[in-house]
């Protein structure tokens, strides 16, 4: 170790290439360069409060935050003609997570269970469509089940 960082990492007034930490400690170049290439980037999107709102693919859940937001914006399942309340509904991803969907505010709204589901197991049966700057709604446009006729 140089004679201008003490033991603890901390710098005495000369500059070395590498970074300054807010806690006063020294990272040297050469753990920035390890760091760089075995570690991972996330993406976070705040509020100006702080909270966190979109995560990108770090995680599949919406945050707490998140899902304040989400209910704000919707009052009952983004499916057409579902009168569920959202706040009784899952959050959902608009692209499904399993094709690359990011838990982004912009790519999440609540849907039902059975909507939820069913979406998934036929996605064919689901149009989507964009409703004003942040919202999304899906119309469902697949078979309508039969009505049981009554034998006398």
């Amino acid at each position: 170790m140089s004679d201008w960082v003490t033991p603890g990492g901390l710098i005495s007034g000369r500059t070395l290439p590498g970074l300054l930490l807010a806690t006063g400690q020294f990272l040297p170049v050469t753990d920035i360069h390890r760091l760089a290439s075995t570690s991972s980037l996330t993406r976070l999107v705040m509020n100006a409060e702080g909270q966190v709102l979109d995560v990108g693919r770090t995680v599949r859940r919406a945050t707490r935050t998140q899902r304040r937001a989400i209910l704000a914006r919707y009052t009952t399942c983004m499916v057409d003609d579902c009168h569920l309340p959202a706040h009784l509904c899952q959050i959902d991803h608009v692209q499904n997570w399993s094709d690359a969907g990011a838990t982004d505010l912009d790519n999440l709204g609540p849907t039902c269970q059975f909507h939820n589901r069913d979406r998934y197991q036929h996605p064919d049966r689901y149009q989507l469509r964009r409703v004003g700057d942040n919202r999304w709604a899906f119309t469902y446009i697949g078979p309508r089940p039969g009505r049981l006729s009554r034998v006398d």
